[in-house]
């Protein structure tokens, strides 16, 4: 890598103190890779916690490098599904003590219990190598230094370097990531915070049954009959219900379904690190990598530095693992759902296809009752709810920040 002379640095020191004890913390700089090599520069290594995982903000050293949830697959976004479970009441339509060709279904209630189809969440993301500064050698400085004031990054370590501050932004509500600044953002959304339902940890769906009026309702499925009467007062006779009443139900909390998942609940995951703004002066951003990820409070980017536009709008991932057997990762790879407008919190909805079971109760009568022209009801047997759910979001907070890269 390259580094400042000596010389070049003591003439800095009275220019800006805060340079030359740059190393007095432990505070070691964690950056994205927004480029096609799959190999960290000179002077960095990967960093294997990120390897599939998006980062999260803490001030906790006990957390920094800590990790949540199952790692993302190569260019593979998450999926998760909700159980459906309820007891559903059946409308009585009537009871008629005469015959027909076919049993009718005596249930009170259509018992549901399955799982909805996967989705996945309709998040966007992009996979990019990330890279640790190693220990920088005895007389070099660290190249958090050089990089552009009010120039937000991620960091290990016990605190955040000399003329570096904690941004607060990042560790708000149990953290947020880092979200590249979607393309259709103004300047007074730099920096606009995004976060997930208070309500809900996880996310649910609402569930609307035999309700047509609804955009997304579901029913029960059944082979509805409306038969012709056989009169014969000595035959077994039939209890007849009709369909589903109108009724609003909830999904349980979503569960991971694309990996063995150890960690089911966690939808996305993510690693701790500890966020900084740099309060300092700019010193030298041609003395950075070629190609470093540089997160800015700014509208544009900072001088020097250029617009990473392939990644507005999409969630950061570091490089997964190869899996044996499997293409090598490659860096810069898009995938899941189109880019995120500014401030966006994207909706999805899941498709329900459920059986369900229907019984039949049959009465003895020697009772003459008067003539029906048909008799209607829900055949027995095998049948099923189908339909979908209502919309949710499912959102990782976030705080949305001008993403640019050293030139490479």
């Amino acid at each position: 890598m390259k580094y400042i002379l000596p010389g070049i640095l003591t003439v800095l020191f009275f220019i800006n103190p805060v340079i030359a004890s740059a190393n007095a913390s432990d505070a070691r700089m964690v950056a994205f890779f927004p480029v096609e090599s799959e190999v960290c520069p000179t002077g960095w290594s990967e960093y294997k916690p990120a390897k599939g995982y998006l980062i999260r903000g803490t001030d906790n050293t006990k957390l920094i490098g800590t990790r949540k949830g199952d790692a993302i697959a190569d260019a593979k976004a998450p999926l998760h599904r909700h159980k459906i479970q309820a007891d559903l009441p059946l409308a009585r339509e009537g009871l008629g003590l005469i015959s027909g060709p076919h049993a009718r279904v005596d249930n009170s209630s259509v018992n549901v219990n399955g799982w909805s189809d996967t989705s996945d969440g309709a998040m966007p993301y992009i996979q990019y190598l990330i890279c640790q500064e190693d220990v920088p050698k005895a007389g070099e400085p660290s190249q958090s230094i050089f990089l552009p004031r009010n120039t937000v990054q991620w960091f290990t370590g016990g605190s955040c370097p000399t003329g570096w501050a904690l941004y607060e932004p990042l560790i708000g509500n149990k953290g947020r990531t880092a979200l590249p600044l979607p393309r259709d953002a103004v300047a007074t959304s730099v920096a606009a915070v995004v976060d997930e339902d208070p309500n809900w940890v996880n996310h649910a769906h609402k569930l609307f049954f035999n309700m047509p009026g609804k955009e997304n309702n579901i029913s029960l499925e059944v082979n509805h009959t409306d038969d012709p009467y056989f009169l014969n007062p000595f035959h077994k006779t039939d209890v007849a219900k009709s369909s589903l009443r109108e009724i609003e139900r909830l999904s349980d909390d979503a569960v991971r379904t694309d990996v063995p998942a150890k960690s089911f609940e966690i939808l996305m995951p993510y690693v701790y690190l500890r966020p900084c703004h740099k309060e300092s002066n700019t010193v030298n951003v041609a003395e950075l990598p070629a190609g470093m990820g540089v997160f800015s409070k700014s509208f544009s980017c900072p001088t020097g530095l250029y617009n990473v536009a392939s990644s507005a709008g999409r969630f950061l991932v570091g490089l997964p693992e190869q899996k044996p057997g499997s293409e090598k990762p490659l860096s810069g790879t898009a995938f899941g759902a189109e880019p995120l407008k500014s401030e966006g919190k994207p909706e999805h909805f899941h498709r329900v296809d459920i059986p369900v079971s229907l019984n039949t109760w049959d009465m003895d009568t020697s009772t003459f009752l008067p003539y029906k022209d048909h008799l209607k009801g829900l055949s027995k047997g095998s049948s099923k709810v189908e339909g979908k759910t209502e919309y949710a979001s499912m959102i990782f907070s976030y705080v949305q920040l001008k993403f640019c890269k050293v030139q490479e």
